[in-house]
């Protein structure tokens, strides 16, 4: 039988936080890409917020904003004010190079699921 060590920090670790850090991870890539996939049409950033929460991702508008300007500094996408509501409102939209960028990381997506499937039919 070969034995496998396993360092004493991690023995100790709680499977918890290891499954939460995992989660963090996860979603970190896919809220760029539920985003991305969310604004084929025109949103503010509120309204994002509630969409990705209807569709049962969490997210903090903390989270989101930042997110917004790193995608539209990267040229994802593309912003304009409105001022015709009672406040002014910043409207998001996914931008040509965006959807190209976006057709990729659904084809990585898809591709990696159907690895973990294949890896994981042995297991079923």
């Amino acid at each position: 039988m070969q034995h496998i060590y396993v360092p004493y920090h991690v023995r100790d670790h709680p499977m918890s936080s290891v499954c939460e850090r995992f989660e963090r991870e996860l979603r970190r890539g896919a809220i760029q890409l539920e985003v991305i996939c969310l604004l084929e049409n025109e949103r503010y950033g509120y309204e994002i917020v509630k969409k990705l929460k209807e569709s049962g991702f969490r997210v903090e508008e903390g989270t989101l904003y930042p997110l917004l300007r790193r995608l539209e500094g990267e040229g994802i996408l593309s912003s304009r004010w409105s001022t015709d509501d009672t406040r002014p409102r910043k409207y998001y939209t996914v931008t040509d190079y965006g959807k190209r960028v976006r057709k990729k990381w659904l084809e990585l997506f898809r591709s990696i699921n159907r690895s973990l499937e294949d890896l994981t039919e042995v297991d079923q």
